[in-house]
């Protein structure tokens, strides 16, 4: 019964990446074809980031205030079920394992827009296919992850610093699976490594959340705030300004900018551990409107990130590195 729960959650996630992955090959950075010339503007880009930069100072310390409310956690959502956090985290093991095998049968890396044309090389694709199979089949999980992690870091002789940090959830996500495995659901496991990193497990999900706000973070700033070329011309195609269409004086150069301020804030909440399930909730909301818009495309770059989002609003914090947190107000884990 375990192992069809287990295949119930990722054959569906394989269909449909599968069917999804050839459109999403043409889904880069903001639907731009390569790079975009540096937006040139008379508008007052410099008070317009002072202004976010101070509401997002704002928010961040009435939310460090507001983390002595430990309901404010939402602790109601964390199952009791013995075992459920190491059977979660091999079902995340292998549908992390699945988008690996269809991005890298779409020959992508990791995202739509690393593939050989931008310089990727095969072997690294080929890399990824190999660990996606480990992680579904559970044949060694440990030490695939621990492989495609250093694939990570060497992509960044090809990819340059900003490219490569934008993919800082891969560390995470591998530095997760190699610390939790795929223990529940696998046809083999390096016992030696496992009891290596048993001590490590208390850790696991604060790195997965620590990853994963760091995403937002950069992401935020790379693709928006730094770079508002790609949200502009995005713009352009889909009228997604809806703080104009409301009849602001709200222009698509404030409006991405803007969009990345949120994206860094959320990011920042999460990453610090502050009001985690709460911001988790309203981030898996944020990335599930597109698919409503833009088509199930959107999904598959996203499904990674869903995964991760799902195991901490279930799990919370991880009750790890929350430099904001006095002691006595975070959550007791293992």
């Amino acid at each position: 019964m375990k192992n069809i729960t287990a295949w119930g959650l990722v054959i569906p996630s394989f269909l449909l990446a599968s069917l999804t992955a050839p459109v999403a090959s043409a889904h880069t950075r903001w639907f731009a074809d390569g790079d975009l010339d540096p937006y040139l503007t008379h508008e007052p880009i410099g008070m317009y980031i002072a202004i976010w930069a101070g509401i997002v100072f704002a928010v961040l310390i009435a939310a460090a205030l507001l983390q002595r409310f430990r309901q404010l956690e939402l602790p109601g959502l964390q199952p009791s079920t013995p075992h459920s956090f190491s059977r979660a985290a091999s079902g995340f093991a292998m549908m992390l394992g699945t988008y690996f095998v269809v991005a890298g049968s779409h020959e992508y890396f990791l995202t739509p827009n690393l593939t050989p044309e931008t310089g990727i090389p095969y072997l690294f694709i080929i890399i990824e296919i190999l660990v996606g199979l480990t992680l579904v089949l559970g044949l060694g999980a440990r030490i695939g992850a621990l492989i495609l992690a250093g694939t990570w870091i060497l992509s960044f002789w090809y990819t340059g610093l900003i490219a490569g940090l934008e993919n800082i959830w891969l560390l995470s996500t591998t530095l997760f699976i190699a610390v939790m495995g795929n223990d529940h659901f696998s046809l083999y496991t390096s016992t030696t490594l496992r009891n290596h990193l048993n001590s490590l497990k208390r850790y696991a999900l604060s790195i997965l959340r620590v990853g994963t706000g760091l995403t937002l973070m950069i992401l935020g700033l790379s693709e928006k705030i730094t770079a508002p070329e790609y949200g502009i011309h995005f713009l352009l195609q889909y009228n997604w300004n809806f703080m104009s269409a409301l009849g602001f004086s709200y222009s698509d150069l404030l409006f991405t900018i803007s969009a990345g301020a949120v994206e860094f804030l959320l990011g920042a909440l999460i990453t610090l551990g502050l009001l985690t399930r709460p911001t988790v909730f309203v981030v898996a909301v944020i990335f599930t409107i597109p698919m409503f818009i833009l088509g199930p495309v959107e999904l598959t770059g996203h499904l990674p990130h869903f995964a991760a989002l799902v195991l901490i609003l279930l799990y919370g914090n991880g009750g790890h590195f929350l430099p904001f947190t006095p002691a006595k107000y975070r959550p007791k884990h293992s």
